[in-house]
């Protein structure tokens, strides 16, 4: 049988249709070949959610948004059919159902399972807790900064009059000036290093080399010979000193009793007494004779 031209054109272009509706699904996420199981969300915001985003548990995606439409008549809300993919997740009939808006406005479906023993059946219809948004989200933060722009501003403000004082300008002076010091110790510690440093070393070098030549000659006999003289030095001057404090010598006694001491001082009082006597009576002792008389 002779196939026409009009049926393998339209053949062919019945196959392009599907290819490209298949590859259109395909693209967006959607795998038209794999059933999975559908649920229904009740939602009263769906602002960012499209078809195609995301479900997720646990962050693991497990399906994806099929539809949604606007339930006029009963609830008043948007109704949101989503697909499960893998047909091992099973709802639990205490789960929660968030919609969570990210930074980039793009909204995902959360699925939070929880352990109730029954478990929602193939398109029944699941309550959504209210839409977390990126404003919710960051609500704490604002609330936050709320708190800390005042203390900033009193912050920035207590800078600015530091700054401003004329102290704190000179004490940014007096660093300058204290950091060009230390630049110039630095570069002077440095010359010396490269300098002086090393020839001081040299010289002590040098110095040592002259101590370990001077140690070398002073060998073991002439310290002990030193040492001998020394001690006998200090044994005659021990039996003198020794002889000096015996009562049996004129210093000895001298030094140890008053009996000089007592002469002495009757001694110094006679020859006074005497002085006085003469000074009184001069003629007593004095006899001058006058020629011719």
């Amino acid at each position: 049988m002779k196939i026409s031209n009009e049926f393998k054109i339209g053949f062919w272009t019945i196959v392009a249709i599907l290819v490209l509706v298949f590859g259109i699904q395909y693209l967006k996420g959607i795998n038209s070949l794999k059933i999975g199981n559908t649920y229904f969300l009740v939602c009263e915001n769906v602002e960012g959610l499209a078809n195609s985003s995301p479900v997720k548990v646990n962050g693991l995606q497990v399906g994806l948004v099929r539809g949604m439409h606007y339930d006029h008549k009963k609830t008043g809300k948007v109704i949101v059919e989503i697909n499960i993919e893998d047909s091992n997740v099973k709802i639990p009939t205490d789960s929660k159902v968030q919609i969570a808006t990210d930074f980039l406005g793009t909204s995902t479906v959360i699925l939070e399972l929880g352990s109730a023993p029954s478990f929602y059946n193939l398109r029944d219809t699941i309550e959504s807790e209210k839409q977390v948004g990126l404003m919710d989200a960051a609500q704490p933060i604002i609330s936050s900064m709320g708190e800390l722009m005042p203390k900033l501003d009193s912050l920035i403000a207590g800078v600015n009059t530091l700054v401003s004082e004329s102290k704190m300008q000179e004490s940014l002076l007096e660093i300058n000036k204290l950091t060009n010091q230390l630049n110039s110790t630095v570069a002077t510690l440095n010359r010396m290093l490269r300098g002086e440093v090393p020839e001081i070393l040299s010289n002590v070098s040098s110095l040592t080399a002259n101590v370990d030549t001077l140690t070398s000659k002073i060998n073991g006999e002439e310290v002990a010979a030193l040492v001998a003289n020394a001690n006998t030095t200090l044994e005659s001057t021990n039996r003198l000193l020794t002889a000096l404090m015996s009562d049996e010598g004129s210093v000895g006694k001298a030094i140890s009793t008053t009996e000089l001491h007592d002469q002495l001082s009757t001694t110094i009082a006679s020859v006074d007494s005497l002085i006085n006597d003469i000074k009184a009576n001069p003629k007593r002792y004095i006899n001058i004779k006058v020629f011719g008389k």
